[in-house]
């Protein structure tokens, strides 16, 4: 199943590391250069004091990062006042991919499975995975079908057969119920 949220893009590694997607700023925080993000990532060790990171495609660091009412708020090098800050809104906070731990096995980060096309154990083409939701039980993949509504697969082992990340494919058997008539 995969880490959640979507800190993800474990792939083969290319010439150029991509960046993975954390969090994003919403806002400035006070008059020293704070800002309130939204974290994207189940690991909050990424947005912590003294991480290396990306903040609008540049690389920083985080001077300080505290959660005073539940969300954090961050301080990054280079933007130490309120009017710095303000330039950071709506901004998004990555990581190098290369910085990701490997998963174990049957495990994938979000971004691996997006954009996998999912397909019947009989080999029909169902359509592709564009969105993993969490929920509280299980996982569930949002699948787009061409002309059709999209397909919610509950990530279960009765259904997931298969993920090929190679071949770019994702098996899934079709039980009772899960295609609308």
């Amino acid at each position: 199943m995969p880490e959640h949220p979507a800190d993800s893009n474990h792939a083969e590694p290319s010439a150029t590391p991509r960046q993975i997607v954390v969090g994003r700023i919403n806002q400035t925080w006070g008059l020293k250069g704070h800002v309130k993000v939204t974290p994207f990532t189940s690991n909050p060790e990424r947005l912590v004091t003294g991480a290396e990171l990306y903040v609008a495609g540049k690389p920083t660091r985080v001077l300080e990062s505290v959660s005073p009412q539940g969300y954090p708020i961050m301080q990054f090098a280079g933007y130490t006042t309120r009017e710095a800050a303000e330039r950071l809104r709506d901004e998004l906070i990555e990581i190098d991919e290369a910085t990701l731990p490997e998963l174990p096995a049957d495990e994938y980060y979000v971004d691996d499975l997006e954009g996998l096309t999912v397909v019947s154990s009989t080999g029909d083409e169902i359509g592709e995975l564009v969105e993993v939701l969490t929920t509280g039980a299980n996982d569930v993949y949002v699948v787009r079908r061409p002309g059709e509504k999209d397909l919610l697969v509950p990530a279960i082992p009765d259904i997931l057969l298969n993920v090929d990340l190679e071949a770019g494919r994702m098996t899934i058997e079709v039980i009772p119920g899960l295609l609308p008539d």
